[in-house]
């Protein structure tokens, strides 16, 4: 295979859904979310490894296709073929621009999350996918569908935020970010278990893993197919992701941290299980299988942090997994939502969840104007203490500068000579 025909397609698969997203050039395309998608699909099915370095983007980034990326870029190709075609508007609609363009930019930044090679390209390209995909989710909603949207976005920010956190530390311990080498860098790290913390509450909250898969049932609640049909495969599966390639798993025993999040597993795998068993809404069954899935894969990942062996043993599995789980839930996705069509019940439900998502509402709103009361209570009262003290200060100011003032050359031309002497011997 021709080198630079492979690192064309590399470089094409992350910039051509980029540049098509200008509403100039897509609207005088035909099919441009299909055309977008072409160069991922060649180079999903491309045989052997490449790779693209990229030293003058970002921070030194670079894209890279092997054994384990394919399995999540046919995934994603799978997936965004099946929500171009079936879950989009069509041309005619008021909204086909707007939504095509929020499409393009999501499409770009999971590829780009996918064929990066390290954390400053991953965190950016993750970012992009997340900022666009909450532009898609609430485009054109309704009020469920924008509340749903404002849990997602809450989630999200402190997600980002966490993450931005991790990188910081990573950027402290070594100058070269990519996935190896900070992983290696990590593991002997002494902020390892504050950087494990921020990555780990990051990825969960991305993911949607129990506990804090609020917004994920909120969405499915309320949006309709051409909203949730994106989800296994762009924030849930890029949330697991990043949990791989970023977690130094293999390098170095974590036992407390593993299982801790061992038992974070087994509760997430007991709560789907248990809803599922009881009588749960056909609509939230996608969301039930994600949460089971992913307490399953919580719980392998507890296992490697705290058995490294089984981590180098076994860690090939997670690429097929994830790529299995996201296509797994797009296609039960379209399955419900095709039989919710042909098979229409009546709303109790849906006055049911909409209440629950408004309770959810109002704790965090709650939550935050306790926490924001207390801060505005504790800085009204150290800006009254700084007021005070600057008032007394300022008095021994002035009156220290008028006596400067008044006694003569002599004192000033003293001082002077002092501090210039002070710092000719720290020169020296």
């Amino acid at each position: 295979m021709n080198t630079d025909f492979y690192t064309m397609i590399l470089w094409m698969a992350v910039v051509w859904p980029l540049l098509l997203a200008i509403p100039a050039l897509h609207s005088r395309l035909p099919w441009p979310r299909h055309l977008a998608i072409l160069p991922a699909a060649v180079l999903a099915v491309l045989p052997g490894d490449a790779l693209l370095e990229l030293p003058w983007l970002l921070f030194g980034t670079g894209f890279a296709i092997d054994t384990g990326i394919r399995w999540i870029l046919a995934m994603s190709v799978v997936i965004w073929l099946t929500a171009a075609t079936v879950a989009m508007p069509a041309r005619r609609d008021p909204s086909y621009h707007h939504t095509t363009t929020l499409f393009l930019l999501t499409l770009s930044g999971n590829l780009g999350a996918i064929l990066t090679t390290e954390l400053v390209g991953f965190f950016s390209f993750s970012t992009l996918m997340g900022y666009g995909f909450y532009g898609l989710l609430i485009n054109n909603g309704d009020t469920a569908v924008r509340r749903a949207g404002r849990l997602y976005l809450i989630f999200l920010i402190v997600a980002d935020l966490a993450l931005f956190e991790a990188l910081l530390l990573a950027a402290a311990t070594t100058d070269d970010y990519r996935y190896e080498i900070v992983r290696q860098a990590m593991a002997d790290n002494t902020a390892s278990l504050t950087y494990l913390s921020m990555v780990l509450l990051s990825f969960a909250f991305k993911a949607a893993i129990w506990p804090c898969h609020l917004w994920l049932l909120a969405t499915f609640r309320s949006a309709p197919l051409s909203r949730t049909v994106l989800l296994g495969g762009v924030p849930v599966a890029m949330g697991l992701l990043g949990a791989i390639r970023w977690l130094p798993l293999g390098e170095h025993a974590f036992y407390l941290t593993g299982v801790v999040t061992q038992l974070v597993g087994v509760a997430a795998v007991l709560y789907a299980g248990l809803r599922l068993f009881r009588h749960v809404p056909l609509k939230l069954l996608p969301a039930m299988v994600t949460i089971l899935a992913t307490g399953l894969f919580i719980l392998a990942l507890g296992t490697g942090l705290a058995y490294p062996l089984l981590s180098l043993q076994f860690g090939y599995l997670g690429y097929p997994f994830i790529a299995t789980l996201g296509t797994l839930l797009t296609a039960i996705n379209v399955t419900v939502k095709r039989w919710q069509d042909t098979h229409p019940q009546p709303g109790i439900e849906t006055q049911q969840d909409n209440t629950l998502d408004l309770r959810t509402e109002r704790w965090i709103k709650a939550f935050w104007q306790c926490t924001s009361g207390r801060l505005l209570k504790r800085q009204s009262h150290w800006h009254a203490l700084w007021l005070k003290v600057e008032t007394k200060f300022q008095g021994i100011l002035h009156w220290k500068i008028a006596e400067f003032f008044v006694a003569g050359w002599s004192l000033r031309i003293t001082l002077f000579t002092l501090l210039g002497l002070a710092l000719a011997w720290l020169a020296g």
